[in-house]
């Protein structure tokens, strides 16, 4: 019986009409330079992903950005003694987006989180690098 249940379970799971969302595909759009300044962690975060839109064949627009990004890591709490408890960390990415050379938009992205600090530096600094890794993926 279970397996029965098991097996009409993954048939009708096939059957509906399951899309990749994130497909090259469905985006109308392409990029074809852009320029990054600012924080270099920041910035191979972001070329990772403008070159995904590089060759994208099917596009009846193509862009041209500017990009300049900054870390701002902040302490929000200390305990008696002046030992720090946590940190905040501030990605801030002001993107310019060019069509034919002119100006269409300014965009500013800004994106925080709060994490406790741990003993190890070492995995303070991973943890950081993930983190920054999360704030800067679209």
């Amino acid at each position: 019986m279970k397996k029965i249940i098991l097996m009409l379970l993954l048939f009708l799971n096939y059957g509906c009409g399951y899309k990749i969302a994130n497909n090259l595909e469905n985006y109308n759009f392409k990029i074809n330079n852009y320029e990054l300044s600012g924080e270099k962690k920041i910035n191979n975060f972001l070329e990772r992903n403008f070159k995904r839109f590089q060759n994208n064949e099917n596009s009846s627009t193509i862009f041209d950005l500017i990009s300049n990004s900054k870390i701002m890591k902040s302490t929000t709490s200390k305990d008696s003694s002046g030992n720090i408890l946590a940190y905040k960390l501030e990605i801030i990415i002001g993107l310019e987006v060019f069509e034919n050379n002119d100006l269409l938009n300014k965009i500013s992205f800004n994106e925080s989180t709060n994490y406790d600090n741990v003993d190890s530096k070492f995995e303070l600094k991973q943890y950081e690098n993930i983190l920054i890794q999360d704030l800067t993926h679209f």
